[in-house]
């Protein structure tokens, strides 16, 4: 969509997983909406990457070579059929942008707290910015994220894609359990239009909650076993490195381990399906960043 004033290139992008709905009703509806005469810059929606994922109903994965497309930036024309899409996405897409939002949410297996991660790849321009898009977006916890190379030829995932080529690419979370409720489309709607706010392509000020919780980084405790999982907290609870977050059982009902957060801070995401396997994390505790 190209608006009458001239401005940025904005890049939204959804289902990725081709699992988690919500926003790729919210891109249809801002698609819907919007008047380019009232934009400034370029809008491109992307609100479903994963296609045959979606069709497949599968997390995470793409049917045709069983590969996570967030898992092979920038891709290859010669290589699989996701490594194709990918190489397409970062041609066609990433490079064309300015800034990019890669639309998630929780798969049918995950409970999650809402959240945007914000990159940093050692740029510090680039990084602080990146930070300040996150904030603008208006979403109550933003979790720093430092795990991802800085080397374009090797990117892994759609954002850091963008980061690793000077703009700023941030990942939301934004629903769970495998749903498509509207409390959550509508709150990915509000995040999306906040971005066009934030970078002046609308007229219009950020819808703002109230400061964000900054994280400086994620724990995920494992399982030492492959058996079933019940959790023993929820999204949003307080923990102290020493709380039960959750039992093992093996398959005839026998406990075999507690797992304790390991760290103090707030339970992010849980796995609220039983399976688990050995080495498997079923649930993320966010460790808050102190104020300097």
């Amino acid at each position: 969509m190209n608006g009458k004033e001239s401005g940025p290139v904005l890049l939204l992008a959804a289902g990725t997983h081709g699992d988690e709905y919500p926003s790729m009703f919210a891109l249809q509806r801002l698609a819907k909406e919007l008047n380019p005469k009232q934009l400034k810059g370029t809008l491109i929606i992307l609100h479903l990457a994963n296609l045959d994922g979606f069709h497949e109903r599968l997390l995470a994965l793409n049917p045709k070579d069983n590969k996570n497309l967030n898992r092979e930036f920038p891709g290859s024309k010669q290589g699989t059929h996701t490594e194709q899409i990918a190489e397409l996405l970062t041609r066609e897409f990433i490079r064309k942008a300015d800034f990019f939002i890669d639309m998630h949410s929780g798969s049918a297996n995950q409970k999650l707290l809402d959240h945007v991660y914000s990159p940093y790849i050692g740029e510090p321009e680039l990084d602080a910015f990146t930070f300040e898009f996150a904030k603008a977006i208006g979403m109550k916890h933003i979790i720093m994220y430092g795990d991802r190379p800085n080397d374009p030829d090797n990117s892994i995932s759609f954002p850091n894609t963008a980061m690793t080529r000077g703009k700023p690419g941030l990942t939301t979370e934004i629903g769970h359990l495998g749903l498509r409720d509207e409390e959550s489309i509508n709150y990915a709607h509000t995040v999306a239009k906040n971005a066009l706010y934030f970078l002046n392509m609308l007229s219009g000020s950020p819808i703002q909650t109230q400061p964000a919780t900054i994280y400086r980084q994620v724990n995920y405790p494992k399982s030492n076993f492959t058996g079933f999982f019940t959790p023993l907290v929820t999204i949003g609870d307080k923990v102290s490195a020493t709380t039960p977050v959750g039992e093992i059982t093996n398959y005839f009902g026998d406990l075999v381990q507690t797992i304790t957060a390991g760290a103090n801070g707030t339970v992010l995401m849980i796995n609220e399906t039983p399976p688990i396997k050995q080495g498997e994390s079923p649930v993320a505790i966010g460790l808050v960043k102190k104020a300097n």
